[in-house]
């Protein structure tokens, strides 16, 4: 089939990697529907890649932990965005910290945003993704493989979505969709910052110290970034890969993160 007038919606679009991935995709004009919780960060982002790029940049402010705002969010977009053929899931930041002194509220609101949205999101929408051949692409992450016992709950989730993920992928071979998942490693995010910073205040030491030690423990001279992941989000989603399905790809320098 001929892919003309593309469009993606991506889960967390309006700042780190999902903003990352919505400029990768604009660059190769593809109407982008931005889906996040905080509007003012959806304007910022929506007016910064008009300003740029040729394409309709169209969003939704959404509670997506919640029932109620998934359905607030698919019904937006099937009222406003028509015949989309990309659903890229990037929403979901879970809390590290000591097992034993984490409230169980963390795993519910962590499994709530990254793990309950796309399993809603994909229910809904997977008969336009199966009508028009699409594309899913979940942004995981590299605990999903490196239990820690200060990252139990974002470990936990992420090996949850990477199951969900790659079961969904075997739905995709009956109905035409491909899916992949990355496992990103530590990416320079806002989120690695509130990582970082939480480790050296329970090791009672500076964020410069714990920043190097993210890096020593990990074996890289750098954290990856979310343009990075971008542009293997985009290499997923190419009409020339249509035989790269139900894949796991680890974009972690080539070392599983610990924290």
């Amino acid at each position: 089939m001929s892919y003309q007038n593309r469009k993606a919606v991506i889960t967390g679009g309006s700042k780190g990697i999902g903003k990352a991935i919505a400029e990768r995709f604009a660059q190769e004009d593809i109407d982008i529907y931005l889906l996040a919780s905080n509007e003012s960060n959806l304007i910022k982002t929506a007016d910064e890649l008009k300003s740029k790029y040729s394409v309709n940049i169209l969003y939704h402010a959404c509670d997506l932990k919640t029932a109620e705002g998934c359905a607030s969010a698919i019904t937006n977009v099937q009222n406003n965005f028509k015949s989309f053929d990309t659903l890229i899931f990037s929403a979901g930041a879970t809390k590290s910290g000591d097992f034993l002194e984490q409230p169980i509220e963390d795993f519910e609101d962590g499994f709530a945003l990254k793990f309950y949205s796309a399993v809603r999101l994909s229910k809904a929408f997977w008969p336009i993704l199966v009508k028009n051949k699409g594309w899913v692409v979940s942004i995981n992450g590299a605990m999903s493989h490196s239990p820690d016992p200060f990252f139990m709950v974002g470990g936990s989730v992420n090996a949850a979505f990477l199951n969900f993920s790659k079961a969904l992928s075997k739905r995709g071979l009956i109905d035409g969709v491909n899916v992949n998942s990355i496992n990103p490693g530590m990416t320079s995010t806002d989120r690695l910052i509130t990582i970082i910073q939480s480790n050296a205040d329970r090791e009672g030491i500076s964020f410069a110290e714990a920043e190097k030690k993210a890096l020593k423990n990990i074996g890289l001279d750098r954290f990856g970034s979310p343009e990075e992941v971008a542009e293997l989000t985009y290499f997923l989603c190419n009409p020339k890969m249509r035989h790269l399905t139900g894949t796991e790809i680890n974009l972690d320098g080539g070392k599983k993160s610990t924290i």
